[in-house]
């Protein structure tokens, strides 16, 4: 395995910010970013992507933590308030609220809206072996979704608030679009907003997005993923369960601006079924006469809710599930299972006892080969005896996979997969070959403070991409040290982290063993 060293002297810069950045002193009044390594032990690093359009991220994001007591989550620069920067968000725990013992999960919900996209909402655990974490988030466009993801959007007159006569919405089965739905309001209909105010005015307007059973970027789209955080289910408890989806929908509607969350008459819903689609219970095709459990989802809160069961019929030639409902959310056709808290161990198998990067990883189903949430797809830290674990895990057939490449959008080549396994029941090893580690790049960067006899090696994530390509790849440094399998020597790549603000340079990548001692009697001020 040969060996070249990469230093970058404007890396070592990016790991800390300018001078001019403020802290909250009611969060934290000591904060020194890049110095206090207390404050860079547990990471997060989310990706916010245009699913139809994964080059370009949604603009104006907006970012909310639910539940963030005591200001666990804060910002990468210390701050309370969230910022998006070119579709991406930083965050770091605070060492007040990090895990306490091997068994402790620190989890955090995010709730994120931008202007013409559908929100989402995700969770996130902190655990002692899980410090740094990275995620990309879909979010639909319903101007221009994803394959297998259509939005319909009308605008209907009232009078006073009431439809004087019935009306219907309609996503069509056409192009690359496998099932549609449509759904129905009776003449006579009255609106109602949160408070249970009935809401007057004189244009109605329904949007309604629906989104495939099956396909990548269908189902990788669908806002908290198939094995959530909290569902209530049939029992009125709360239960550990993971779904698998028949079809889904976001249905929204407003009166002159004002939400609409319930409504005087029943609406009827109906949604195709995929013919081709799995019922988990019966462990076959879906078919006439199945029962399919209907759910609510409210993406505000990430709440799952059972409603009740839909039964499939045969409507000219397809199949379809209608249901009644009187209040406004997404709603879902999904079969359920029972989950673990935690998985049992993926041991990676590698050569050699230094090498490792970041590789692009799945956790699928065995009988879709789709990912089984959207945790279960993103990059990991592999090396020889490394051990991952996912939590709120399906207790389901699956298989582990390794890509050569950076997201799900720009997966690579396969480099390795597992038999099928159910990752609840028994450890399995993967061995990934030799070809997947290279000629390395490496870099060792030192930040000298010369007054004050003190060194450090900062900590923090980043991402490079050769220079002219689209794709970014994920990238670590720990102690001042990384490396990369996935650079060549004599080429230029552009480099770029976040502290807030967005921080990138480029430079190009030499041969060579080298190692750098930065001294800055500028940046040691800040710091120290």
């Amino acid at each position: 395995m040969k060996k070249y060293t990469l230093i970058i002297i404007v890396l070592a810069l990016i790991f800390v910010p300018s001078s001019c950045e403020k802290m909250p002193d009611e969060v934290v009044d000591d904060f020194k970013l890049g110095i206090n390594s207390d404050f860079l032990e547990y990471t997060l690093v989310v990706q916010f992507v245009d699913a139809g359009n994964p080059i370009t991220p949604p603009e104006n994001i907006e970012l909310k933590v639910l539940d963030n007591d005591n200001n666990g989550l804060l910002d990468s620069n210390g701050n309370k308030e969230f910022t998006v920067d070119n579709g991406i968000a930083s965050f770091i725990l605070n060492p007040t609220s990090k895990p306490n013992g091997a068994d402790d999960v620190k989890t955090y919900t995010i709730y994120a809206t931008a202007s013409g996209f559908l929100p989402v909402n995700f969770t996130v655990n902190f655990t002692e072996d899980q410090k740094n974490q990275n995620l990309t988030i879909n979010m639909v466009n319903t101007s221009s979704p994803p394959e297998g993801v259509a939005n319909i959007t009308k605008n209907i007159p009232l009078i006073g608030g009431t439809l004087n006569s019935s009306a219907s919405v309609a996503v069509a089965s056409e192009g690359n679009k496998i099932t549609g739905a449509d759904l129905t309001i009776d003449s006579g209909t009255e609106f109602y907003d949160t408070n249970n105010n009935k809401i007057t005015g004189g244009s109605l307007r329904i949007s309604l997005t629906h989104f495939d059973a099956n396909g990548a970027a269908s189902l990788n789209s669908f806002p908290g993923g198939f094995t959530p955080e909290s569902v209530i289910g049939e029992s009125g408890e709360e239960e550990e369960i993971f779904f698998v989806t028949a079809g889904f929908a976001s249905i929204d509607m407003n009166i002159d601006g004002t939400s609409i969350r319930k409504f005087s008459k029943p609406i009827e819903v109906t949604m195709e079924i995929n013919p081709n689609g799995y019922n988990l219970e019966t462990d076959s095709e879906i078919k006439v006469g199945d029962k399919i459990p209907v759910w609510s989802y409210e993406v505000e809160s990430g709440q799952w809710v059972f409603e009740k069961e839909g039964s499939v019929v045969n409507n000219s030639g397809k199949l379809e599930v209608s249901f009644e409902t009187d209040h406004l959310t997404w709603y879902n056709l999904d079969f359920y299972g029972r989950r673990c808290y935690k998985s049992n161990s993926i041991v990676i198998n590698a050569p050699g006892t230094d090498a490792y990067d970041y590789f692009y990883t799945e956790l699928v189903y065995e009988y879709n080969d789709q990912p089984v949430s959207y945790y279960a797809r993103k990059n990991m830290r592999l090396y020889n005896n490394a051990k991952i674990n996912f939590y709120r895990c399906p207790i389901a057939t699956c298989k582990f996979k390794i890509y050569s490449g950076s997201s799900w959008y720009n997966k690579g080549e396969l480099i390795a997969e597992t038999a099928p396994f159910n990752p609840c029941s028994k450890d399995i090893s993967i061995t990934l070959p030799a070809s997947a580690f290279p000629e390395v790049v490496s870099a060792d960067v030192t930040l000298s403070c010369p007054d004050s006899n003190f060194e450090f090696k900062p900590s923090y994530y980043f991402y490079y991409k050769e220079k002219g390509s689209y794709w970014w790849r994920y990238g670590y440094m720990s102690n001042g040290k990384f490396q990369s399998y996935y650079m060549t020597p004599g080429k230029t790549y552009d480099f770029r982290t976040y502290f807030g603000d967005r921080i990138e340079t480029e430079f190009t990548v030499s041969s060579g063993v080298n190692y750098i001692t930065i001294n800055s009697d500028e940046i040691c001020e800040f710091a120290l």
